[in-house]
């Protein structure tokens, strides 16, 4: 049985029920691979495949030719509520899409003792 705080941090394939709420955001299809970043009691945490923001217009309003504008790429992440998920599919050992745990790095102090 796999453990869901062992998948964080994986590439996971996950399949919609609905994208009504997702199109906003702007993503159109109802299912694909997204990067897992966590979850809680709503739902499953994912990356953002790519959201982007186009300044177009200038600091008064006017717009700006598309030779100036400038694309801002965000890092954001989006839930998908447990209701909305159809299914989900993890990829064990496969090189790309299963990653190291960050829960498993040795971190913190150790402690030697001074009659060592």
């Amino acid at each position: 049985m796999i453990k869901l705080e062992h998948v964080i941090g994986d590439i996971i394939f996950i399949s919609f029920k609905s994208i009504e709420c997702f199109k906003e955001i702007g993503i159109n299809t109802t299912s694909g691979h997204f990067l897992f970043k966590g979850y809680d009691q709503m739902g499953l945490w994912l990356e953002h495949p790519g959201l982007v923001m186009i300044h177009n217009e200038d600091d008064s309003g006017n717009p700006l030719p598309v030779s100036e504008q400038l694309k801002e790429n965000i890092a954001a992440n989006f839930i998908v509520t447990w209701e909305n998920i159809n299914t989900i599919m993890h990829y064990p050992d496969r090189k790309g899409y299963d990653f190291p745990s960050e829960f498993k790095k040795n971190i913190g102090f150790n402690i030697k003792n001074k009659f060592e």
